[in-house]
This record gives structure tokens, sequence and C-alpha cells, in this order.
């Protein structure tokens, strides 16, 4: 078996740095987006379903599907910066695919109109625009 243990505790390792990395700059994402709009960024703060952006609106909670969408955005360029990874020599069509995989997952979940999901905070404030 070629690698062995360390090729899979390797593997691990990448594995867990993409989906922390992604994760982090998918919420770094909503805090400049935020922090553009004028909003004071609180701060970051860790759930039980990984990490949360927390910021005050200062009275504008109709540009919070504006902040949603630098999250996604971020995610989206995670996403197609890891797929040109794919097109490198071994091992970068493996690793990059994992990176690839993880952003494509979590920007894909986050696209459902979901309320809690940032597709479901685009999809309001769309709404609430419409209106007026």
């Amino acid at each position: 078996m070629p690698g062995g243990y360390g090729t899979a505790l390797g593997l691990v390792a990448w594995a867990v740095c993409v989906v922390g990395a992604s994760a982090l700059l998918h919420e770094f994402g909503h805090a400049w987006t935020a922090r553009a709009l004028g909003w004071r960024v609180v701060g970051l703060r860790w759930r039980w379903y990984g990490v949360a952006f927390v910021g005050d609106p200062r009275g504008r909670v109709d540009e919070t599907w504006k902040v949603a969408l630098g999250g996604l955005y971020v995610t989206a360029l995670l996403t197609l910066g890891f797929l040109a990874g794919t097109a490198l020599p071994d091992p970068g069509p493996s690793l990059f695919g994992l990176g690839f995989g993880v952003n494509a997952t979590l920007l894909f979940t986050n696209l459902v109109p979901a309320r809690a999901l940032d597709g479901g905070q685009v999809l309001a404030g769309l709404r609430r625009s419409r209106r007026h």
C-alpha cells in the first residue's frame, strides 16, 4: 500500500484545513460586506454547526440580504479556485477536488431558500425591495 497511514493522515489533515478555512472565509465574506455597508462587525461566534458572523446593522436590516451575498460570493470564488486547481499535476486533482467538493456543497446548501440560510436571506431581501 503506497503511502500507508502517513498519506491517509495527511489527507485527513488537509480535509480539516479545507473545511475550517472555507467556513471561516465564508463568514469573513459576510463581515467584509457588512463593514462595506457601514455595519459594526461584532465578531464571529462558534455555534454547534460551525462559525457564525455577528453584526450590528445599525438600523439597516433591509441590507441583510447584501451581507448574505458576501458569504456566497467568497464561497463561489473558493469553489472556482479549487476547480482550477484540479488541472494541476498529481496530487493536485485529488487535493483540490476535495476543496471543490466541500465548497460546492457549502455554496449550494447556502443557496437553499430557507430563512436561516443565506439563500433565504437573499430571497427575503429581494422580496422586500420589490415591494418598495
